[in-house]
């Protein structure tokens, strides 16, 4: 089947059209100046080195890293027995089980947001920035499954049957056996999370108080102000660290099965 020229320019403006804005961005951030600009004047490293000496944009950086962090290893947690129990065992209502873990990306995160508000208000935990990771280790739990889950369907079961013929015990199969199995699959789904979290906004915006921001809402505050070079360089920093991460979610080769999962 060949692509025609319609077809060939319909996705060239595609993606200039979801690229634009990013590369806008990047480019001002490397400007001089007080104010973005695009094009850019000169070509500078002064609003990224005003970025880092910023307290309080370190300070949010440090909070966004933090929160992505303990989303990540939440989620690694909760997520290897589930996926296993959902992928190996006949559970009675697995399907429903399934929907059931699912429903932290099929609600509207402004919704999971005002939930997330209202039970940590009754707890009194809400001033705590650990809170805040784990309402976006929670609406993100369902990109850790599938990618786990993929991971689960593809494993050789034969190969734990071997282990223990072999005399390894249940927990010496799990770790050297299963595990290792798995780690892609955990690997990505972890880096997926991460990012996610890194960058996230609408959970982040409705738990966190000026004593706790993360990046992307001081991003956000500082806009309502002056339109600073540090707010080009933090957003371009964000994005850079998510090409690195996708670049190398894409390197373990298990995307493809995680976005076209059977």
């Amino acid at each position: 089947m060949t692509i025609g020229p319609i077809l060939r320019l319909a996705v060239g403006l595609l993606i200039v059209y979801t690229t634009l804005p990013t590369v806008i961005v990047v480019a001002a951030s490397f400007g001089g100046g007080s104010q973005i600009t695009f094009p850019p004047n000169s070509v500078s490293l002064d609003s990224y080195v005003a970025m880092f000496e910023d307290p309080n944009f370190v300070r949010a950086l440090q909070n966004s890293l933090y929160v992505a962090a303990v989303a990540a290893v939440v989620n690694v947690i909760a997520v290897v027995p589930a996926a296993l129990a959902l992928g190996r065992y006949k559970i009675r209502g697995r399907t429903l089980l399934s929907a059931y873990l699912s429903l932290g990306v099929m609600a509207p995160f402004i919704v999971s947001a005002i939930a997330f508000l209202v039970l940590f208000s009754i707890l009194g935990v809400l001033s705590h920035l650990t809170v805040v990771a784990l309402g976006i280790a929670i609406v993100n739990f369902p990109f850790m499954l599938w990618a786990v889950g993929t991971t689960v369907a593809d494993m050789n079961p034969e190969l734990e049957k071997a282990a223990a013929t072999l005399g390894a015990e249940e927990i010496q199969t799990f770790l050297f056996v299963t595990l290792p199995m798995m780690a892609p699959g955990i690997l990505t789904g972890a880096l997926l999370v991460f990012m996610f979290a890194l960058g996230d906004f609408v959970i982040s915006i409705v738990l966190v108080n000026l004593n706790n921001l993360t990046l992307p809402v001081l991003v956000y505050s500082g806009l309502r102000f002056a339109v600073s070079p540090k707010l080009a360089a933090a957003s371009a920093l964000l994005i850079g660290i998510a090409v690195v991460i996708f670049a190398v979610v894409l390197r373990l080769g298990k995307i493809e099965q995680f976005l076209y999962r059977r």
